[in-house]
């Protein structure tokens, strides 16, 4: 069991479908009466989610679902690229008017090199934020 308190909300139940090294894909019902049954036909959602009580495909789990990074995640993905062509834009600008240029290309060309490199971090934001266990869902308990 987890020592950190987590609220009653956060913690959801699922069935283990298969294994991957430390994490199990989890099958997740759409609502609480469902037992996974299949009978029904309706799709269930699967996530990939931290194993460290080593559950085994078939048994009922229960989750935490990590929210603490949402905001950080959707500034990473949505607002930094945006910020970076204004930035370009505007070094372009001031790098043409030093320069006596073509304002437009260097406000065009500031604007893709910016962009780029916002690209760059977020990769490697991504590659960084994937080898983190702690930001996948946790196994906090089995139930049979």
């Amino acid at each position: 069991m987890n020592n950190d308190i987590v609220s009653q909300e956060e913690i959801q139940e699922g069935f283990v479908v298969n294994l991957d090294g430390e994490f199990a894909k989890v099958r997740i019902a759409p609502n609480a009466s469902c037992d996974n049954c299949n009978t029904c036909g309706v799709v269930h959602m699967e996530l990939l989610a931290y194993n460290p009580l080593k559950a085994f495909p078939g048994q009922k789990v229960r989750f935490t679902m990590v929210q603490d990074n949402m905001i950080k995640i959707a500034f990473m993905i949505f607002v930094l690229p945006l910020i970076s062509i204004f930035a370009g834009l505007y070094a372009g600008s001031l790098l043409a008017s030093f320069l006596s240029l073509n304002e437009t290309a260097l406000m065009t060309a500031g604007a893709f090199v910016f962009l780029a490199v916002s690209i760059v971090i977020i990769f490697n934001y991504d590659k960084n934020y994937k080898l983190n266990k702690s930001n996948f869902p946790q196994i906090i308990e089995v139930i049979n």
